[in-house]
């Protein structure tokens, strides 16, 4: 029976390291990425897991979240793979806190708050659970030279014990429109040529 292989996670690959795990471009595959928690029992891994198990059909219709293809063995210990947000010409996309720092003309503070209406469309309709509003979480995923989809990277899912908001919908869209309001709030604080007092009104839900 072939041993199973293990992945070679050379450091030209490494994509960034966040507060809880790092992430490399999968090495037989750039459209996909590895993550390695730093601490294998890590609560935030766990909660993200089990989110992911508990509501697979829900996610696998999702348009937001990216796909989860299991774990794998890398030189680095016991790893995630997941979907790599990756523009058309096969760039890195953008976090939204990168994309919307870039916006200063008009026309793209106009495409930027487009993005977000259809960011609110898409992220209501779902009803994603997610624990804060930290944009960097969320990717801007460029489909054409015109064209761009929001994706929701990290921070998926709830650490509450009892997740009401996994089995009810109802309340999963309660949840979702609560917090779709504190982030338009933290868009028109942090970015107010672009959510500025009109186009607030317009994002909120």
């Amino acid at each position: 029976m072939a041993e199973e292989k293990i992945l070679v996670l050379r450091e030209e690959l490494l994509l960034g390291a966040g507060g809880h795990q790092a992430a490399y471009i999968h090495p037989d595959d750039p459209s996909k990425c590895v993550k390695i928690a730093f601490d294998p029992n890590d609560g935030d891994v766990k909660k993200e897991l089990r989110y992911r198990r508990m509501c697979a059909d829900k996610l696998s219709r999702s348009k937001l979240v990216t796909k989860f293809y299991g774990t794998v063995d890398t030189d680095k210990g016991p790893a995630l793979v997941f979907e790599r947000v990756i523009d058309f010409d096969g760039r890195a996309s953008l976090d939204l806190k990168d994309y919307l720092s870039a916006a200063t003309t008009a026309e793209e503070i106009e495409q930027s708050r487009a993005l977000l209406m259809n960011f609110r469309r898409d992220f209501l309709d779902e009803a994603i659970a997610i624990v804060d509003t930290d944009i960097t979480n969320f990717m801007v995923q460029r489909l054409s030279p015109t064209a761009s989809q929001m994706r929701i990277v990290d921070n998926i899912g709830t650490p509450v014990l009892i997740p009401l908001v996994y089995w009810s919908e109802l309340i999963a869209r309660r949840k979702a429109r609560r917090v779709w309001n504190k982030l338009a709030e933290w868009l028109s604080k942090n970015y107010p040529s672009i959510v500025d007092e009109t186009f607030y009104k317009e994002l909120r839900a």
